[in-house]
Order: structure tokens, then sequence, then C-alpha cells
């Protein structure tokens, strides 16, 4: 359950960095707001566009709950070396500095791209680990809450 204070209802468009937006129609998906190139870049969590990203700047036309200020955690039990094994779409990476997302662009067929959720993180230098098992969650403590789990690794190939 939500607060009233922990969300609030608007489009894409108002959505800051590290928001989650969820659906409240069987029309709307659940979205992740990172950036990409600095600019605020929502990737698809659910339904036919699943780990498909679009930047989300002035985007009046899709929208839901937003929950600000969300945490990516990740599950060191999934964890791989993708320079080894390739990353599925929607796994999550930290690389350099950054803990960035596997998503497909809207603009390039079959391309990716990494949508970034967190930057400026002590530096990995040249390493890089990726997780399949992921989740966004809001509260510390007692008080934390899972608000979306990535899905089984087979399902984002």
């Amino acid at each position: 359950m939500l607060s009233p204070n922990e969300f609030t209802v608007g489009t894409l468009g108002s959505a800051e960095p590290l928001s989650l937006i969820l659906p409240r129609t069987k029309y709307e998906a659940t979205m992740l707001v990172g950036y990409v190139d600095k600019a605020p870049a929502a990737v698809f969590l659910s339904g036919q566009f699943a780990f498909q990203y679009l930047l989300s700047t002035g985007n009046d036309n899709l929208g839901g709950l937003i929950v600000p200020g969300v945490r990516v955690e990740v599950s060191e039990s999934s964890v791989f070396d993708p320079n080894q094994t390739s990353a599925p779409f929607g796994a999550v990476i930290r690389t350099d500095t950054r803990l960035v997302i596997r998503a497909k662009s809207e603009h390039a067929f079959g391309g990716s791209s990494s949508v970034t959720l967190h930057d400026e993180l002590a530096s990995a230098g040249e390493l890089y680990a990726a997780f399949t098992k992921w989740q966004i969650v809001i509260g510390e403590g007692q008080a934390k809450r899972v608000l979306w789990q990535s899905p089984d690794e087979s399902e984002n190939r």
C-alpha cells in the first residue's frame, strides 16, 4: 500500500528520474524513469513494449500514479559478467560510475541502449557486473516495500 504523501498522479513528462509510474488502467504500463544523455527517459517494465524506452520530456500522453524517489536493488544471486554472456533486455548493469538498465530504443530497430538509473557511484573502472533479478522499492528497514520485481530472465530475451 502507498501512503498519500508517497505518490502523485501525473503524466510521464512531469516524472523525475527515479520515479516509478504505476498504471491506472489496463491500457497503461508500469514505467521507470531514468535518463539517456542527461534527458529524462522512461523504460516500460510491463506490457507489449517491455524494456523499450522513450524520451519523456514533454510527454503528456502517458501517465499514471507517480512514485518519486524509488530505489533499485539487485539480487547478487543473479550476477554475471556481460563481457562473457550477452545481457538480456531488462538486465541491470553496474558500469563505470553508473547503474543502467539495458533497454530497446524506440527509434532503433533491434538496437539497444543503456538508460541510466544511478550516476556518480564509486568507479568500477573497466569492470562490469550485470543482474537479471532486481526490484524497485520505497522505504527503509521494516517500512521497506517492494513495488516491482523483474520477471524471470527467460522472459526478457
